[in-house]
């Protein structure tokens, strides 16, 4: 895994400065591949890409990027992993290619040039790439189809500019990065906890969109985009009037082919040139892949988190357990005493915020695991791709009870109580859902801040507070049906904008690669396009298939309905001394101007048997703490 940045401008006027920029965010993504960094600058100066490496594939020098094909025409800086790089350096060298090298960067390069855009249709992997085609003056920047690997850009018209990276932090190098927040999305951060679509939480910096490719012609200084991968188009369109016979007369055959497709990924994922380790939780979706790995390879490496002082989030018993039925060697990180200064560390690495408090388990695990590889497995998209989510279950009994109850009143009632109700509420959010048109809109299904929450927390002066209303289903689900909306969805937006964001984050600030055997291309079609809902949920039921092939492969005496995953106890720890004195004194340093001190303050106290506003209250300090370092204008 790597990091890469790149620059294009039209006038060489100011090529020494983007020079210097470029080096600059070179050393700002040092953190993403400490083992080689280079730059290459094209001979007129006009645009320069750059490359941080981490080694993973080819140890070598000749693996190094940027990286220039035979015919000087073609250069790339590429950040991932290509899963079939052998298969297709196999059909390259049928057609005369010949390579210098053993990395999958040359197969890519080799590839692209061979069939152009299609390329990224025929490979399966994690990745952020940029390719510059130098006779033809076309920059290249495409991502993986789940999102696994960020990137972004910045296009300045007025300068005929163009930068782009791994990291906002390697953009805010060059001289055309503006400071000034997207209002929309920082009310979408707030709501939801993550900021959705292609735009980032600052102006003018957008995201290249997962499964997408965008073409920037120098010469024009235009934009172009090309999507060539999207889950909307695959979902299924089993008819539920078929009945459910027909689906569990199908039960056998997607099992089996579940197993299979699950084998060849955790093999793919498994090959490396540096030594490989798994995240395991001791839930239904790490278990799974420890328990393949385990038949595949003679010796697993396994690592959790446990807490020692809180029994209710330690998972270590249960990962213990797969890991003595498996006879991998066990690692386990002692979490109990966390400091809360690590809000500081994690805001350096998070340069746009996310609120998830899993961000510190998942970035004390991996440096952990980073001191004994580069490389682990993980399992994020199970929840996404197979329905694990406690909200999907919910969603299908109110939309069952509601059907009893006219909209208007269900709305009204709703609204009413969402005025009322104090944040933090037990049964708050399912009052939210049965005030919801299921049918033609979605309910925020996190649990932040409100519209009137936000009119309390912001300086209305400065903050410009917006009502963000339930989602509309745009480019969503080609049926009707409930369970597929709600995980095409969670798997567009929340696995994209947050889980994957805050494992790339941790794992890369310790120089650590993980990859996601879920999200290979062979699942997500398979999830999207040949498993019904009523195999991921039911009222009653959740993951049903991938419990299915668990209660074949797991322990009997595993519990499969656990979940829990790499979570925190942090409601326990704003009572600890050092944590409710370390919030204070960033509730009390915050800018006055922007946040309302006194409100936040009365978070902190709101700490109730009935009421939890913890992870509230660790999302609003994390942002203040990002003001603070990045301090954003608010124009």
């Amino acid at each position: 895994m790597c990091g890469i940045a790149g620059f294009s401008i039209q006038s060489s006027k100011n090529s020494d400065q983007y020079i210097k920029s470029l080096r600059a965010a070179t050393t700002e993504l040092l953190h993403r591949g400490p083992d080689n960094q280079e730059n290459w600058i094209h001979e007129n100066f006009s645009i320069g890409l750059a490359h941080t490496r981490l080694s993973i594939i080819d140890l070598t020098q000749h693996g190094n990027q940027p990286m220039m094909d035979t015919t000087k025409n073609f250069v790339i800086s590429f950040n991932g992993e290509i899963y079939n790089f052998k298969k297709l350096k196999s059909s390259l060298q049928d057609l005369g290619y010949i390579f210098y090298s053993d990395s999958d960067t040359e197969v890519l390069l080799n590839g692209f040039i061979e069939w152009g855009e299609d390329i990224f249709k025929k490979i399966n992997g994690m990745y952020a790439v940029s390719i510059l085609n130098i006779k033809k003056n076309i920059l290249y920047l495409a991502r993986d189809p789940a999102g696994q690997k960020p990137l972004y850009y910045n296009h300045c018209p007025e300068t005929k500019s163009f930068i782009f990276g791994s990291e906002i932090k390697a953009l805010r190098c060059f001289p055309t990065f503006k400071n000034s927040l997207n209002h929309a999305h920082l009310n979408q951060l707030f709501e939801e906890g993550y900021c959705s679509d292609d735009r980032s939480i600052f102006q003018s910096t957008f995201k290249v969109k997962a499964g997408s490719i965008i073409k920037y012609d120098l010469e024009k200084s235009d934009i172009s985009e090309h999507i060539f991968w999207q889950a909307d188009k695959l979902q299924n369109l089993f008819s539920p009037s078929l009945g459910q016979q027909f689906i569990y007369d199908k039960e056998d055959k997607l099992l089996y082919e579940l197993h299979n497709l699950l084998e060849e990924a955790v093999d793919s994922h498994l090959n490396a040139d540096v030594s490989v380790g798994m995240l395991l939780s001791g839930g239904i979706d790490s278990s799974l892949l420890v328990a393949i790995a385990a038949k595949i390879r003679k010796k697993i490496n396994t690592y959790t988190v446990r807490f020692s002082n809180n029994k209710d989030f330690d998972e270590s018993t249960y990962a213990a357990n797969i890991a003595n039925q498996f006879q991998t060697d066990h690692c386990e990180l002692d979490a109990s005493h966390i400091n809360p200064k690590i809000i500081d560390e994690l805001v350096h690495f998070y340069d746009e915020p996310i609120f998830d408090t899993s961000t510190i388990p998942t970035f004390l695990l991996s440096s952990l695991i980073s001191k004994h590889c580069k490389v682990a497995i993980g399992g994020d998209g199970g929840d996404e791709l197979f329905g694990g989510y406690p909200h999907y279950d919910k969603l299908l009994r109110i939309q069952n009870y509601s059907r009893w109850v006219p909209l208007f009143l269900r709305e009204n009632f709703s609204n009413f109580f969402q005025k009322t109700l104090p944040i933090g509420l037990k049964g708050k959010k399912t009052l939210e859902f049965f005030g919801t048109d299921l049918t033609n809109s979605y309910p925020n299904t996190s649990e932040f801040f409100s519209y009137s929450d936000r009119k309390k927390i912001f300086n209305s002066d400065n903050i410009n507070i917006l009502n963000i209303q339930n989602l509309q289903f745009k480019n969503s689900a080609q049926n009707n049906d409930l369970i597929d909306k709600a995980t095409l969805r969670d798997f567009n937006n929340f696995l994209r904008e947050d889980i994957l964001v805050k494992v790339d984050r941790a794992s890369m600030a310790h120089s650590l690669e993980i990859r996601s055997p879920f999200l290979d291309d062979s699942i997500l079609n398979f999830a999207f396009s040949r498993v019904p809902s009523v195999m991921k949920v039911t009222k009653s039921n959740r993951k049903i298939l991938l419990k299915k092939l668990a209660s074949k492969l797991l322990p009997a005496d595993h519990d499969i309905d656990r979940k829990q995953g790499f979570s925190l106890p942090l409601k326990e720890l704003v009572h600890d001394n050092t944590w409710r004195d370390y919030f204070f004194e960033k509730i009390q340093n915050s800018d006055k101007s922007i946040f309302n001190k006194t409100y936040a303050l009365k978070l902190m106290d709101s700490q109730h048997s009935y009421a939890n506003n913890a992870e509230r209250l660790l999302a609003l300090v994390f942002f203040m703490t990002w003001v603070e370092r990045y301090n954003p204008t608010y124009l």
